[in-house]
């Protein structure tokens, strides 16, 4: 479905919220992998709220797969901070060195 009738759907309370839709059809180790980016993703938004812009791109969608190939993305997960720092896996204590370093740049270019 289109993301309007997705959402559309959800807001009527017509069954599963749309990230919720269709997790069953996966593999149990993709399910534990996507809670896992879902909870790295709301304790970086949790921690650094209006700080930072988080934003999210499905690699099967068109705009994904271009964001993957300019950025040389061949594993993921992958972060990429400020639009050029890469980081590749679970590592979320490097993934916060990266934020802090780009945030601390951006405050001294101020």
């Amino acid at each position: 479905m289109c993301t309007t009738c997705e959402m559309m759907m959800a807001q009527a309370n017509l069954g599963q919220a749309p990230q919720e839709r269709g997790l069953e059809e996966y593999p149990p180790e993709w399910n534990e992998e996507f809670q896992r980016l879902s909870t790295t993703i709301f304790t970086l938004a949790d921690r650094y709220q209006e700080q930072v812009q988080i934003r999210v791109w499905d690699p099967r969608s068109l705009q994904g797969m271009m964001k993957s190939i300019r950025h040389g993305v061949r594993r993921y997960p992958t972060f990429i901070v400020d639009g050029h720092s890469k980081l590749t896996g679970w590592d979320t204590g490097k993934l916060e060195q990266k934020i802090q370093a780009a945030m601390e740049i951006s405050n001294s270019a101020l």
